[in-house]
């Protein structure tokens, strides 16, 4: 998982599972995943068992110490299959052949940005313009506290305490900002790390994060592996 979030922060990993119950109980309650990664060999059997009782779009990446199971991961969905130790490379390539099956569009977006970065050429904007009622505002991009994705309305919170709305979805502004300043906690949110004041404890093995003022009663929701890869960034 620290391979994956190092490689790409823009991805948001749901959770971490070990057992049959927890993994078809994971997918059942998260039904647009896009990819999942799995080892074959489990605590209590083999991870076929799971996509065996549960139905789901998302690709599916396996990873095993054995290449014995091979031709039976390619019945489920499995679009690639690692074996162990997962080189960086091979986790590279894995990620860009599930891209690959994505939309035209989307691809050729990912293509671009893929080599922008590479290359260090990648520009990233420096204002944003947030329409609040009738006026446009603009704000420079390190005002940004927060964005928020909800229902496809994307609003941008800023330093002052005001929100405006945005044109573009949280994946095409993802890419328009510097991932060295802003951090995508979860599905919905983007979050500039400059702001985060703390993170406190959820139920279970959730956390959240809660920002500075002037959005210091914000709480978003994060899971452990995000408060990891979070806590190292804040920390380096």
């Amino acid at each position: 998982m620290g391979s994956l979030l190092s490689l790409r922060p823009d991805i948001v990993i749901i959770g971490v599972t070990t057992n049959i119950k927890d993994s078809v109980g994971a997918i059942t309650a998260n039904p647009d995943l896009d990819i999942i990664f799995s080892d074959i060999k489990i605590d209590d059997g083999l991870s076929f068992s799971v996509f065996s009782e549960v139905e789901t779009d998302a690709m599916v990446v396996f990873t095993t110490a054995y290449d014995e199971y091979a031709l039976k991961a390619f019945e489920y969905n499995c679009i690639d299959y690692l074996l162990k130790p997962v080189s960086e490379e091979a986790l590279r390539r894995a990620l860009s052949k599930c891209e690959s099956f994505k939309p035209q569009v989307d691809k050729e977006t990912i293509k671009s940005t893929s080599e922008a970065v590479i290359n260090k050429d990648i520009k990233y904007r420096r204002k944003i313009l947030l329409e609040i009622g009738r006026d446009t505002i603009i704000r420079d991009v390190s005002d940004i506290c927060y964005i928020f994705s909800e229902k496809g309305n994307t609003r941008v919170f800023v330093s002052d305490g005001i929100w405006g709305s945005i044109d573009n979805s949280l994946i095409d502004i993802i890419h328009s900002l510097p991932p060295s300043v802003f951090y995508r906690v979860n599905r919905q949110a983007l979050v500039n790390i400059n702001c985060i004041d703390r993170i406190v404890p959820g139920f279970g093995r959730e956390s959240y994060v809660c920002l500075k003022a002037p959005f210091n009663k914000v709480q978003l929701k994060i899971t452990q592996d995000i408060k990891k890869a979070l806590l190292n960034i804040l920390m380096s």
